[in-house]
């Protein structure tokens, strides 16, 4: 079998060891030489067929279906809020996400990489925004849905927290609001 495998999404900030090391790979660096020539028999080796084991009931092989640009949409937004939590203000860049304010299976291909469909958050604001228990106005006021208004002080939830929106957000927010559980 040959492989190919072609970073669509790389991304140059990344601070993930495993993530840095499949992008600097080579063949070479494992002590492997690229075949020259590749057999097509369809012919399965002895060697292969006794090594070859059964997924478990907990494990399995399967396809993968990747979010082609999501690193540029991130990088979008990491520039777009200035390397800052859109509502906290922090700087810990390793641990914003970049979060769609219309859910990446319910936009449209254009929606998906918008970055007006988007808020650079923490993760605390990220979990709470992803599961519409907080959403934001049209003039950028924090909306927490009564179902978590008993625990905002525990969360460390601020009340008074306030985003800065455009016009191209505000389409985005009402879908986002008319969501709110």
């Amino acid at each position: 079998m040959h492989i190919v495998f072609q970073s669509l999404d790389y991304d140059d900030f990344t601070d993930i060891e495993d993530m840095i090391d499949i992008y600097l790979w080579k063949p070479a660096k494992a002590g492997m030489k690229p075949a020259t020539t590749i057999s097509k028999k369809g012919i399965v080796s002895t060697k292969r067929k006794r090594s070859f084991t059964k997924p478990t009931k907990t494990a399995r092989t399967g396809l993968v279906t990747s979010r082609v640009g999501q690193g540029y949409f991130r990088n979008q937004l990491i520039e777009k809020y200035d390397n800052r939590c859109a509502v906290t203000d922090s700087e810990l860049h390793s641990i914003l996400i970049a979060s769609h304010i219309v859910p990446w299976k319910s936009s449209s291909e254009a929606e998906r990489l918008d970055e007006n469909n988007g808020i650079l958050l923490s993760p605390l604001y990220d979990a709470l925004f992803d599961k519409h228990l907080i959403s934001f106005q049209d003039d950028g006021k924090i909306i927490i849905s009564n179902s978590i208004i008993h625990e905002m002080e525990k969360l460390g939830v601020n009340p008074d927290a306030k985003i800065v929106i455009n016009e191209e957000m505000k389409p985005y927010l009402k879908r986002h609001r008319d969501q709110l559980n």
